[in-house]
């Protein structure tokens, strides 16, 4: 068992499944897409979120592998649930969908963005979005932070964003 699992004290059960090729994103439900979000367990929790409240997510090339065993392991079978599982270039690509880069500041609250589908992308937790790819959007997005916090993980945000999006969202919960 523990040459099978990838931790140091396994809990099993240990699963061997043929990967899923990639899918088409949905037109009628939102999107995170995750430009080059690099820690797989920032990966597996957006992919729980997003199957949580019922979005699809689409990553660039520059991002942690959705399928290694941390990711996995985040998602908590959110794999086998989300409504689609895209590998994209570029958000662009997503011509059904308006975008909206979510930023640290200066952008609207989550709850003002109009009724969906969207395309919210989410940057890389070092270095936040291109700004070539902000000017892109349609909009920038900022989750206010009363507490005083500087920024939150890109994961926390982005299941924020889910929660949101789900809520004006045309497809059934």
């Amino acid at each position: 068992m523990r040459r099978l699992a990838h931790t140091e004290t396994p809990r099993g059960p240990v699963a061997v499944a043929q990967i899923p090729p990639w899918t088409e994103p949905p037109t009628d439900r939102s999107v995170i897409y995750l430009s080059e979000v690099s820690d797989p367990g920032n990966v597996g929790t957006i992919i729980r979120s997003a199957a949580a409240f019922g979005l699809s997510v689409a990553l660039s090339e520059g991002c942690a592998d959705p399928w290694s065993p941390k990711a996995v392991r985040a998602a908590a079978g959110g794999h086998f649930l989300i409504p689609g599982l895209s590998r994209v270039g570029s958000p662009t690509e997503l011509r059904a969908h308006r975008r909206a880069a979510l930023v640290v500041d200066g952008g609207v609250p989550p709850g003002a963005l109009e009724e969906g589908p969207w395309v919210v992308i989410v940057g890389s937790e070092a270095h936040g979005l291109d700004p070539a790819l902000v000017a892109e959007c349609d909009v920038q997005v900022t989750i206010p932070m009363p507490g005083g916090m500087e920024s939150l993980n890109a994961s926390v945000a982005a299941s924020i964003l889910a929660y949101e999006l789900s809520k004006g969202d045309s497809h059934p919960h």
